[in-house]
């Protein structure tokens, strides 16, 4: 069957024209969290010599996309779009809460579905941290305005070897820094970048009517977190310790940890499809 089509896939295009026994569909697209969360719950866990209890951990997803080809080393430097072409796209964002392990839809854009995308089998996946816009410099330029926050994380974390707990709480919205560009790299490190979870695995080939599941796994946000490094309370009555907005180098190293875990293709989001009937 010969389909020729081209879509827009604000900002990016997605093409499927003239390739034979490919088909355009339509599909369904939720996030959950891990299968041992109970919704409602502190979610416990361990990581390196902590002892976490997670009570509130919140993402949210702007948009997902499918690309049927893994980028080279270096290929596409500066860009936060995948060389080849888009097979998939799921453009309507929502908060994923992470410690719910049931199916939370993907609203549709009017008059569309939850997804849209072509039966070309898919190799690796973008997460969209921000939207709809994630070039926007918005806060940098008029600090009054708000962008839409990323991540909320709230619990508290114990080190059994002196029985120090740490309680805790974030707010990301990964807002520009307002430092210079490099006038010798016009381009270079985008504030999109920052804003892009790329290349996550997504052996995945849709069809019609099928549902694409987002895995959120807030543990791995916590990789390397050393919480007796944070640097002073943000409260000390009742005592609270703070992750910083940015990850960057003046922040606090595990500020700087849990906004390198967010942005890692790694362990934190996984992509899995559920086939209709199944």
């Amino acid at each position: 069957m010969q389909r020729s089509c081209l879509l827009a896939l604000a900002p990016l295009l997605f093409s499927c024209t003239g390739t034979t026994g490919y088909e355009l569909v339509s599909f369904y697209a939720v996030g959950e969290g891990p299968a041992d969360a109970q919704r409602g719950q502190p979610y416990a866990f361990t990581s390196g010599r902590f002892e976490i209890s997670l009570t509130k951990a919140v993402m949210h997803v702007g948009a997902i996309y499918l690309n049927q080809s893994l980028p080279t080393s270096g290929a596409a430097e500066g860009t936060c779009t995948l060389p080849g072409t888009y097979v998939g796209e799921v453009r309507a964002g929502r908060d994923i809460d992470m410690l719910d392990p049931t199916p939370q839809p993907f609203p549709a854009l009017p008059g569309g579905s939850p997804g849209d995308g072509s039966t070309i089998p898919a190799v690796v996946g973008q997460v969209w941290l921000s939207g709809p816009d994630v070039n926007s410099t918005a806060a940098q330029t008029a600090p009054q305005t708000i962008l839409p926050t990323v991540l909320l994380v709230e619990g508290s974390a114990t080190d059994p070897t002196d029985a120090k707990t740490f309680p805790f709480a974030g707010s990301i919205s990964i807002q520009p820094t307002g430092a210079p560009a490099n006038k010798a790299l016009p381009g270079a490190n985008p504030i999109c970048q920052q804003r892009i979870v790329s290349q996550i695995p997504a052996d995945i080939t849709l069809s019609q009517s099928g549902t694409l599941i987002l895995h959120l796994d807030p543990k791995p946000l916590f990789t390397r977190v050393d919480f007796s490094e944070f640097a002073n309370p943000i409260s000390t009555d009742p005592l609270l310790y703070g992750f910083q907005d940015q990850g960057m180098m003046d922040s606090d190293e595990p500020s700087i940890a849990l906004y390198a875990n967010l942005r890692s293709s790694g362990p934190v989001y996984q992509f899995d499809w559920k086939q209709t009937g199944q």
